[in-house]
């Protein structure tokens, strides 16, 4: 496992102390998003800024409180006196996981002020960035138009295709008081933000620096990706049956392809999985360490990309070359590569299993 849940924590702690001392006490983030809502409607732009603001902010809050109380619970190793008899251990697990993270909820936040319910639309409406698109407007009415352009372009990254706001940003572009270089997503992650700093330098051939970005690309990205991971258990409809077996599987089987979606999200940097962007944030590295001399980094490099994609011509050929150069023992692969892609490919046989399953169920059908 990744230590991510130091991080999360560190996280939590400095949001929870921003908002416990902010006036919003036993913060409602629905109620505050309804306000924004009526603000908009009414035209009270100041106000309107300011409650959506809020509830951006509250619902990170929210959202960390609750990943970050997954991951502690998740990660967890119980010591069990039961004897090992059929899956019984297996219940006493989650109920144990369930009781750590129900305890870990109610104190995280009572800790931060906030209540703890959402309802599904809103939830939606933050992860389709739903409040950026009013936003946007209430910053133009505020003259605003450096913020209202990010607001348009954060709100575009989660709905590309949206024709309407990609002419709101090419106006907010054309305006003298903004620079489109200062225009940013202000949901952006933190990976994706050092992949492209790692390129600029990559592109400067200042190695060190290069080496730097992606190495906390691979480690900001792999921590993302968990985090993105542990929201899937928060599974709003499901196929229920009155077998508990179907019933467990289908909740099993939702959860693993909404784990495996987080890939998607790479779809924006023009990635299919993850696999294939952490072999190029890989080779990037296997290229700036073989130019600061540090062969044996790079034969790591090397070895761990030839995990992900083991027929890669190129790759191959500099493997041949740093076998001249460096002892065989060094061609090692990363543990935390290794990981993810052993992660990886058990649950994408398990979606092909199922996918497989379901042919075969509805040719049966259809001979019937």
């Amino acid at each position: 496992m990744w230590a991510t849940n130091v991080r999360f924590t560190i996280i939590f702690l400095a949001f929870a102390n921003i908002f416990i001392c902010n006036t919003l006490k036993l913060a409602s983030i629905d109620k505050i998003y309804k306000k924004g809502l009526d603000a908009y409607a009414s035209e009270r732009w100041s106000e309107c800024i300011a409650k959506f603001e809020d509830t951006l902010h509250l619902y990170k809050l929210h959202r960390i409180i609750l990943i970050n109380c997954r991951l502690k619970c998740d990660s967890n190793k119980w010591n069990s006196e039961i004897e090992e008899i059929e899956d019984v251990r297996i219940y006493e697990k989650f109920l144990n996981t369930r009781l750590c993270i129900t305890d870990c909820q109610i104190k995280g936040f009572e800790d931060a002020h906030l209540n703890n319910m959402v309802s599904e639309s809103v939830i939606n409406d933050m992860n389709s960035k739903k409040p950026y698109e009013y936003l946007h407007i209430c910053y133009f009415q505020m003259n605003a138009f450096p913020k209202a352009a990010s607001a348009a372009y954060t709100y575009l990254s989660a709905n590309p295709n949206d024709e309407k706001m990609k002419k709101n940003l090419e106006y907010y572009l054309d305006q003298p008081e903004v620079d489109a270089n200062e225009v940013v997503d202000f949901e952006s992650e933190v990976y994706k933000i050092l992949y492209h700093l790692g390129i600029k330098e990559y592109n400067l051939k200042k190695w060190a620096e290069t080496a730097a970005n992606m190495e906390e690309t691979l480690t900001d990205y792999l921590s993302w990706e968990n985090m993105c991971r542990a929201e899937c258990q928060h599974q709003s409809e499901l196929e229920w049956s009155p077998e508990y077996s179907v019933t467990i599987s289908n909740y099993m089987m939702s959860l693993v392809i909404c784990k495996q979606n987080c890939q998607k999200k790479l779809e924006s940097l023009n990635y299919d999985s993850g696999n294939s962007f952490l072999a190029d944030v890989l080779n990037y590295l296997q290229i700036s360490y073989y130019n600061l001399g540090r062969i044996e980094d790079a034969a790591k490099a090397v070895e761990s990309y030839l995990l992900l994609i083991p027929n890669d011509e190129d790759m191959l050929s500099n493997k041949m070359i740093y076998s001249s150069l460096t002892d065989e023992n060094n061609f090692s692969v990363r543990s935390d590569i290794t990981y993810y892609f052993k992660r990886d490919k058990y649950e994408r046989n398990i979606l092909h299993k199922l996918y497989n399953s379901e042919i075969d169920n509805a040719i049966i059908s259809m001979q019937e």
